[in-house]
């Protein structure tokens, strides 16, 4: 246990247990005084000293019982075992119903016996109806009543203790394994349990007084009876009124503490815990709370993460278009969930060429994204290297990719290098989309000419060069234009991507991204599953 295991037996010692069962003595006391109150003949042959300490036998016997149902959660605490202690609280009840059951009964053996010894010794007249009479009265009250106060007295202290633990991070995760006897302490049966104590045995045996009266001559047996129909009556209301105010507030306080947690969610204090009280369905409610809380502490702190990660990843992207003589450049790029898996760069190499990238990372969020931190970071040291070419470019990122990459993932991209001087582009496409370029009135196609990176250690990448004119545009995308997808589920498609681009290459680059997003919207492909990204170039007077 940690340092404060001083704190945990200050809060569940034996003391501070046999405190919580204040109600018991009161009982006691309240039981024999009505006793003596009702002047039997009988009972008033017992000797004064031995009436006197019956209170202190009695407590001395339920007190036994309440040592024996706390013994478990002595020894845990002197273990220092958390587990043992929350298996301990758990099974306490059941001990309790126990400790406390033989103790009644002990009770009212050791009663009926002192009475049966003195009226031999006596010269009262002891019937068996007499007999019958003052069993039932006696075993009701030190039997029942106060046995099952008792056990209500435990279970209120164990909520409040309980209570208290959990302050220090016990009673408050999942302890559906440390259930035992749930019927006991099941919110569903405790009602029907307070009503065989409070109303159907008391009715029963005041049924059998009045049958015994009714069959009945002598009047000093109608007495007894009638006194200890009295001694019942008595018995039942202070006790069920002890009963009911104990479990009341018992309930109350569960509630009050899933309260608490609700309070917690409404706040959006997801740091907080409930504790268990209880093993019951007020428990389980207390659970649900617990998992939630940290659920949504989880998913607070990965909204953050996700925050942070998708900073990160914007700031990988280029923040304005680079400036190269006779070209107007442009980028768009959307994720469809913080982080992402696309890609597009503008890099200046120390040649007065520029490397224009697209890219498509298969697969979404953390994994995707982490691939495109590594990409551009090779690409970047790449392009600063002086003898680095477009094919060994490719060459050296197929390979590293081929090594980190892991299940079958790969990487589609488009890499262009842009001589402004000569006005060509040299280009290299693996396994992307194709892009297309405005040339000369119709629509080129820069097909594949390898498979994606990363699938194959090694793979024929082949450069192709082409030409640019005056007014020439070039447009690539990711495949998320080209799968986004209507109502329907029908998608968009290579040939409407054509189609858009034959009425809209006129357009400035820097005005094509949001235009391909205005005709998804007007031909009414809104589902977007997938990062869109797009790139565009045009060779201007």
């Amino acid at each position: 246990m940690p340092n404060n295991h001083d704190s945990h037996i200050q809060h569940i010692g034996i003391s501070q247990y046999l405190k919580g069962l204040w109600v018991i003595p009161v009982l006691i006391i309240f039981a024999q005084s009505v006793i003596r109150i009702t002047d039997n003949p009988l009972i008033t042959h017992i000797p004064a000293w031995l009436f006197f300490f019956n209170p202190i036998i009695f407590l001395s016997i339920f007190t036994a019982g309440a040592y024996w149902a706390h013994q478990p959660i002595r020894q845990a605490s002197q273990n220092k075992a958390h587990q043992s202690l929350e298996q301990a609280m758990a099974v306490l009840p059941m001990r309790a119903l126990k400790g406390f059951g033989i103790a009644g009964l002990v009770s009212v053996v050791f009663i009926l016996a002192i009475i049966f010894l003195t009226s031999l010794f006596s010269n009262s007249e002891f019937t068996p109806k007499m007999f019958i009479a003052l069993i039932l009265s006696i075993s009701f009250g030190l039997g029942i009543m106060i046995p099952t106060t008792a056990v209500a007295l435990t279970m209120a202290w164990m909520a409040k203790a309980r209570k208290k633990l959990s302050l220090q991070n016990l009673f408050i995760g999942d302890l559906e394994h440390l259930h035992s006897y749930p019927w006991l302490i099941r919110s569903a049966n405790r009602p029907w349990l307070i009503f065989g104590v409070t109303s159907l045995l008391p009715v029963s045996i005041l049924a059998i007084f009045s049958w015994l009266m009714l069959g009945s001559t002598d009047e000093a047996e109608q007495h007894f009876i009638l006194m200890q129909a009295i001694v019942l009556f008595a018995n039942l209301i202070f006790g069920g009124v002890a009963l009911v105010w104990i479990t009341s507030r018992t309930v109350h306080r569960i509630t009050r503490e899933l309260s608490t947690g609700l309070n917690f969610l409404r706040q959006g204090k997801f740091d907080g815990h409930v504790a268990i009280m209880i093993d019951d369905e007020m428990g389980e409610l207390a659970r649900g709370l617990n998992t939630a809380l940290a659920g949504l502490k989880e998913r607070d702190s990965l909204k953050d993460a996700l925050a942070i990660a998708s900073d990160i990843q914007k700031g990988l992207m280029p923040k304005d278009e680079p400036n190269i003589p006779h070209y107007a450049v442009a980028g768009f790029q959307q994720s469809c969930h913080a982080v992402g898996g696309d890609y597009f760069d503008y890099i200046k190499r120390h040649n007065d060429t520029t490397w224009l990238v697209i890219a498509d990372v298969a697969g979404k969020g953390y994994p995707a994204a982490l691939t495109v931190a590594n990409l551009q970071a090779m690409l970047h040291a790449l392009a600063n290297g002086e003898n680095i070419s477009l094919l060994d470019a490719a060459t050296y990122i197929n390979q590293s990719l081929h090594n980190s990459l892991q299940g079958g993932r790969f990487v589609t991209l488009f890499l262009t290098e842009l001589n402004h001087h000569k006005h060509e582009l040299q280009w290299i496409n693996a396994g992307h989309i194709p892009p297309l370029l405005w040339q000369k009135d119709s629509i080129h196609h820069f097909e594949a000419t390898s498979p994606p990176l990363g699938m194959l250690e090694s793979i024929n990448l082949s450069v192709q060069t082409t030409s640019l004119n005056v007014g020439d545009t070039l447009f690539a995308c990711t495949d998320g234009v080209t799968e986004a997808r209507d109502a329907s589920h029908e998608m968009f498609g290579d040939k409407n991507v054509e189609a858009w681009f034959q009425l809209r290459h006129p357009l400035d680059p820097a005005v094509l991204p949001s235009s391909m997003l205005a005709c998804l919207d007007e031909k009414g492909f809104h589902t977007r599953d997938d990062d869109i990204t797009m790139l565009a170039l045009k060779r201007n007077d």
